[in-house]
């Protein structure tokens, strides 16, 4: 038997309110999986975009003068 399979039958067997709590358990582990996984995918684009040979050329003070401009409302 697959552990679906027992997760199922497991909740068949349990009262409407803890079935309901257990479905909300799996929709926060599904929502935690997919909050992990968009992290890591996140991780790996700043990786490569801090690879670009224009982004290594950046200094701070370059960046510090852009937010400044931005602000400046140019």
């Amino acid at each position: 038997m697959s552990t679906v399979d027992l997760i199922c039958e497991k909740a068949r067997n349990l009262p409407g309110k803890l079935q309901s709590e257990a479905l909300s358990f799996v929709e926060y582990l599904s929502r935690r999986s997919s909050a992990q996984a968009e992290a890591a995918e996140w991780r790996r684009l700043l990786r490569e975009t801090q690879a670009l040979p224009v982004a290594q050329r950046i200094a701070d003070e370059d960046i510090a003068a852009e937010i400044a401009a931005h602000r400046a409302g140019k």
